[in-house]
């Protein structure tokens, strides 16, 4: 997807409706296979030279430690070549994200120092310890996050969200208080360990966490470029020079790299017609600019799927990054039931001639 300075009479692209998988590789294809099988808590850290390599989530608070996996680019594209050869996508797609088959993919990363990656472990009574290329420390998380409420008997599930050579920032999981109460902090310390804050991005508070300019030395860690930034909350878009924040609207949804906006793509009952993306930017401005825009029918994609019905009983978007959507459709059948199901991977690497892959991989 091109940058481009457009208006809102920008030309709508007619996408075409092919059935089936893609049939080649690609890097927005890469992208979403990666997204699929690493989960939603894993991170991509950093790409060095097509070796990219990953924090692997900590799910409870037995995990002490961060770790970290790796494969590279060519690796990803050989793990899901069968993709393009099976008649079944859905159960090819299931079995690739199987533990069984991941472990053949992902390489643990022993040498934390090959990456210039923190070594990190939680140790008893909530005593963190970072080790990095330039220093090490320990952060007593009872006397720094006394202020929340913390103390000896609170448990934490520790992540990675982002490093650079600058920055880290650690995400602190309350394990008290999972599910509708989940707490979670943010926090960011400098690479050499000389200074780190800690906080939280609450509904309705975050404007006050970035009035206080705490978080200043770590703008490079939110994802985007330039004078935007999107929020680790990921319903925030942050102008870092004014400090002010623009709300992404319920209905509307950023991308997995931060770096866009799908108009209505987080509505819960997905329309059809003229789809518009945005960058962060523009949505924060409020500019009649988008990034791309193009046709979404959902009756043509019935009849070309031999369905017995054009009514929508669910449509939303799965996935959603630079360059690729994934949808999911379910028609209503005639009279009960359902009158079938299809994902759409709309691909907009070519942006004037967008192409929609109607097939079944069984994501909802």
């Amino acid at each position: 997807m091109t940058n481009q300075e457009s208006s809102a009479e920008t030309e709508t692209y007619e996408t075409t409706y092919k059935e089936g998988f893609p049939i080649e590789a690609s890097p927005a294809l890469s992208k979403f296979i990666q997204n699929y099988i690493n989960g939603s808590s894993d991170r991509e850290l950093l790409n060095q030279d097509g070796t990219l390599v990953f924090s692997d989530s900590n799910g409870n608070e037995d995990q002490t430690s961060v770790t970290y996996y790796q494969f590279t680019e060519e690796q990803l594209k050989g793990y899901y070549e069968p993709l393009f050869q099976t008649d079944d996508p859905n159960m090819m797609l299931y079995d690739l994200k199987q533990t069984d088959s991941i472990s053949k993919l992902r390489s643990p990363v022993n040498d934390t120092d090959q990456y210039s990656l923190p070594s990190v472990t939680m140790k008893d009574n909530n005593q963190l310890e970072i080790k990095t290329t330039e220093n090490q420390r320990t952060i007593d998380l009872n006397e720094a996050m006394k202020d929340y409420g913390v103390s000896s008997a609170t448990k934490f599930i520790l992540n990675i969200e982002a490093i650079n050579k600058n920055n880290i920032v650690f995400v602190l999981e309350d394990v008290s208080k999972i599910g509708d109460l989940n707490e979670l902090y943010y926090l960011f310390v400098d690479q050499a360990l000389s200074d780190f804050t800690i906080t939280q991005f609450k509904y309705k508070e975050t404007q006050e966490v970035f009035d206080t300019n705490k978080l200043k030395p770590y703008y490079d860690l939110f994802p985007g470029d330039g004078n935007y930034r999107s929020g680790l909350d990921k319903i925030t878009i942050l102008n870092v020079e004014t400090n002010k924040i623009t709300e992404i609207k319920d209905n509307d949804l950023l991308s997995e790299d931060g770096k866009f906006v799908y108009l209505k793509g987080a509505a819960e009952e997905l329309s059809d017609g003229v789809q518009r993306i945005q960058t962060i930017e523009n949505y924060a401005e409020g500019n009649d600019i988008y990034e791309e825009q193009f046709e979404l029918d959902f009756d043509t994609i019935s009849k070309q799927l031999n369905f017995e019905t054009n009514k929508i009983s669910i449509a939303r978007t799965n996935y959603f990054n630079e360059d690729y959507i994934v949808l999911r459709l379910l028609y209503k059948g005639k009279t009960i039931g359902d009158g079938g199901v299809t994902n759409v991977i709309v691909d907009l690497q070519n942006k004037k001639n967008p192409t929609a892959y109607l097939v079944d991989l069984g994501i909802e």
